[in-house]
């Protein structure tokens, strides 16, 4: 067997040596490559999912408020106000319905008004009565229409020979403080509460238009028109003083005061027909306000 020389042994140790050491450094390669590939990369997560929190819904214009408490109305007063002669719905029926329908709310209304009354007669009704007192101390609103009646023995008085002002006066001034009383103690029963007291005056105490100029001319019509006048001036002070409100009834049956009033009367020209309540109900809505 022939020996090869040592130089070409390690001629062939060198090139195996170089091979190997490539194969490592390739191997090394590989492997950083594929470091890089299998490293994750943080991504943002999907705006979907950033929006899946709860949120609080916006409120909604169309959610229903509560409804308004009820109003409560009551009426004090003489034949006026109870409807004497209309045959008719009254002024305080009436007046409650328009403004239900104006305020968009219930109203109740409490007619206590009696014919024949006087302002002895309703204060009566206000310390006495217990039904009254209750109505009263509910009561929002109160419209008050007397005054009249506590002139009565001076009509008489003027029939039979005469009745001057130092004949009506004095009944006139103790109508005025009876009314203040009145609405005093109405006051009273609210307790501090809100409340509106409306006093309506008068267009005439006694008859007017047609019927009174039958039944005593034009003198009749001159002197009833000048104890209205002193009644009504009696009643707004009255209001004034007591922290009321007057509603002028003059200026709706007569307009400037001097107008005849026929077609606002009922057939005993002493009260106001179905034509005249609702102009006496519109005069009380607007001096509500």
């Amino acid at each position: 067997m022939r020996h090869r020389p040592r130089s070409v042994y390690r001629a062939m140790f060198a090139a195996a040596l170089t091979v190997a050491l490539a194969a490592v450094v390739l191997q090394l390669r590989t492997d950083a490559l594929r470091a890089e590939v299998i490293t994750p990369v943080p991504r943002p997560a999907p705006a979907l999912a950033r929006a899946a929190a709860p949120v609080a819904p916006e409120p909604s214009a169309a959610t229903p408020t509560a409804p308004l408490p009820p109003l409560h109305v009551v009426g004090l007063g003489d034949s006026v106000m109870a409807g004497t002669a209309c045959n008719c719905r009254t002024i305080l029926s009436r007046f409650a319905q328009s403004l239900a329908q104006r305020e968009g709310r219930t109203v109740t209304d409490v007619n206590l008004g009696v014919a024949g009354y006087t302002t002895q007669d309703v204060l009566s009704q206000l310390t006495d009565d217990p039904g009254t007192r209750q109505d009263v101390q509910k009561a929002d609103i109160v419209i008050m229409i007397i005054g009249a009646n506590d002139l009565k023995d001076d009509f008489d008085a003027w029939l039979h020979g005469g009745c001057n002002s130092a004949c009506y006066q004095p009944d006139v001034t103790a109508m005025q403080d009876r009314l203040v009383s009145i609405i005093r103690q109405t006051q009273a029963l609210r307790a501090g509460q809100p409340t509106t007291i409306l006093v309506d005056n008068y267009w005439n105490v006694f008859a007017d238009g047609d019927v009174a100029r039958a039944q005593g001319g034009q003198r009749q019509l001159d002197w009833s028109v000048a104890v209205t006048t002193a009644v009504n001036s009696a009643i707004a002070q009255a209001s004034a003083q007591s922290g009321a409100r007057t509603v002028d009834l003059v200026h709706v049956f007569k307009g400037s005061g001097d107008e005849d009033p026929t077609s606002l009367l009922a057939d005993d020209g002493d009260h106001p027909n179905a034509a005249g309540v609702q102009a006496i109900v519109a005069a009380n809505l607007a001096a509500l306000g």
